[in-house]
């Protein structure tokens, strides 16, 4: 009798189990460049059975709220406001957000935002300013005025597009002792030293800035957990460089490869570019050829094109893998919509699965 009792009860754990799994969703958020009356921050959950994308709430504290960062305890949120301010967010358990206070950018148009691994420190590139900014984060994740600024020089060859400094993005080395910012208008990607006890930044005396090839355009880039290797994606000429860091933070170039087909004759920027939880993929994005190409990292670091897709994709400003690694969001900016991508962990490769949800501009997807 105990027997026949236990069975069904294990089946119907068992059943309970497999639901649960199955039904599994993901938050994340989405920042757009819309200042209009759809300006917020929104809220969503990715069902990882089904690749269902739900709207759960959104946020219109800040002004066109384009990129956003979380930092590393899941609990704040930070966005880079259309209005020239750094915004900061305290996440709820309901992953919810509660508005905590602001700070200038010290620059115009701060196109992206990204917490230091410690939490302490928020990292801010402004574009058309063409300068960065560094603020202490309170233990309450509020933002205070920034401890570090710099003011970038420069030009490059791309008279439209290099004229003078561009800031475009800034993010710190997985262990924290450095941070880099990329410098599109001067094709230089900065290099500087933390200083925990101060909380403060000194440019790295071994490797003040990288260069690197001129009228590339360095935009975004990457580093492996293992914080060995850097993968830095050129805007202007739609290629990707595999490069190594040492242990005093010096980057050195290895091989570039091309992010698009070499016999399109369209105009084209590279825009994002992210890395696979698994660590053994990287994609990239294209806006023209509106595209996603993924790369296999191999042993030594060099890289192998594995797949590029298409379908559905228009001016995707920005994409991410979820942190399981099953699913791809891609946000194209030019058609308002979310789309979906299945990704095979095995050998990287990714196939569409389906169009999602309409956001307005959306150019950030952040996983919680």
């Amino acid at each position: 009798m105990m027997k026949k009792l236990i069975l069904p009860f294990l089946l119907a754990a068992a059943s309970l189990m497999l639901v649960s799994f199955q039904d599994k969703t993901i938050p994340f958020y989405i920042g757009t460049q819309d200042k209009g009356a759809n300006s917020s921050i929104t809220l969503c959950e990715l069902n990882l059975s089904t690749g269902q994308i739900t709207v759960i709430d959104t946020f219109n504290n800040s002004v066109g709220p384009g990129y956003v960062a979380i930092s590393s305890n899941k609990k704040f949120l930070y966005a880079a406001g259309g209005n020239n301010k750094i915004d900061a967010y305290a996440i709820g358990g309901d992953k919810k957000l509660t508005y905590l206070n602001s700070q200038s950018s010290e620059g115009a148009n701060p196109c992206h935002v990204a917490v230091h691994p410690s939490g302490k420190m928020v990292l801010a590139a402004n574009y058309t300013g063409g300068s960065f900014s560094a603020y202490p984060a309170t233990a309450d994740g509020k933002l205070g005025a920034p401890s570090y600024t710099e003011q970038y020089t420069g030009t490059g060859p791309n008279e439209k597009r290099q004229e003078k400094a561009h800031a475009h993005f800034a993010t710190a080395s997985p262990d924290g002792k450095y941070v880099y910012v990329t410098d599109l208008g001067s094709d230089k990607v900065m290099n500087y030293v933390v200083d925990s006890k101060a909380n403060k930044l000194i440019p790295n005396p071994a490797q003040p800035f990288f260069s690197g090839k001129p009228g590339a355009g360095p935009r975004h880039l990457i580093i492996h957990p293992s914080g060995k290797s850097l993968f830095l994606l050129n805007e202007l000429e739609a290629s990707l460089t595999a490069c190594t860091i040492d242990k005093k933070g010096v980057i050195t170039a290895g091989k570039t490869y091309p992010t698009i087909p070499t016999d399109f004759s369209g105009a084209n920027t590279s825009a994002a570019i992210h890395l696979h939880p698994n660590g053994k993929f990287v994609y990239v994005s294209n806006r023209g050829h509106n595209s996603i190409t993924g790369f296999a990292i191999k042993a030594d670091g060099d890289l192998e094109m594995i797949d590029q897709q298409t379908k559905s994709i228009a001016t995707p400003r920005d994409f991410n893998i979820d942190p399981s690694g099953k699913i791809m969001i891609v946000a194209n900016q030019s058609t308002d919509n979310l789309v979906v991508y299945d990704i095979d962990q095995a050998t990287g490769k990714f196939t569409f699965k389906h169009e999602s949800i309409a956001v307005k501009s959306p150019i950030c997807v952040a996983f919680l």
